[in-house]
């Protein structure tokens, strides 16, 4: 669904293009929803919504992998394959993060997970951190769930933490398919971690 040319392919595993715009009528694609991109791998959804391509900046076009409008407005008519007024017409602009090429890797980060996984995941979590718990884990996720996307530095103030605890943190749990990062974005929760959060606020 989510499908691009391969010479783009390199520059979005590299988080240099986290955008693109589509001549759809309907939104073909769900806000936080993970997709398989053929030859290219998981996609998840940042946000999407219609644009006025009239509206769209150069930051914006930058962000879909072109140098200027008129490069964009070609590729955008050929994609069409028709005529398009750009003065007067929509498109769907479409926010994203590049996750990885593993199947496996989408069905863990949707939540898609056995009862014994579930449980290896959440004995993982309580030998993390020692004596100290899943409390930074639960804080943690809880920041992300509530203001996410969040920035390094924004969980430093959050969990009143050192940059290094914080990325090592960070490290740990993307490790386990609980949180996605982006170089533009930071970091987001993700299905399977609400999960766990869920458990974890029952202990």
């Amino acid at each position: 669904m989510l499908s691009f040319s391969k010479k783009y392919h390199e520059a979005i595993k590299a988080g240099n293009i986290t955008m693109s715009f589509r001549d759809w009528k309907t939104l073909n694609v769900q806000k936080n929803k993970i997709y398989k991109s053929c030859n290219l791998g998981l996609l998840k959804v940042i946000d999407v919504s219609f644009r006025k391509l009239a509206d769209i900046s150069l930051n914006e076009i930058k962000k879909s992998g072109f140098r200027s409008f008129h490069d964009f407005r070609d590729s955008f008519e050929e994609s069409a394959r028709r005529t398009v007024d750009f003065k007067t017409e929509s498109a769907v602009k479409i926010e994203f993060e590049y996750l990885g090429d593993e199947i496996e890797n989408k069905k863990r980060l949707m939540g898609k997970v056995t009862p014994m996984e579930l449980f290896e995941i959440k004995q993982n979590l309580l030998s993390l951190d020692g004596q100290g718990g899943c409390l930074w884990v639960v804080k943690t996720l809880q920041a992300l769930e509530e203001k996410g996307p969040l920035r390094i530095e924004d969980l430093e103030k959050t969990l009143k933490m050192t940059p290094d605890t914080v990325k090592m943190n960070m490290r740990k749990l993307r490790g386990l398919s609980l949180i996605t990062s982006s170089s533009k974005r930071g970091y987001s929760i993700t299905p399977l971690s609400l999960k766990i959060l869920g458990i974890l606020r029952k202990k």
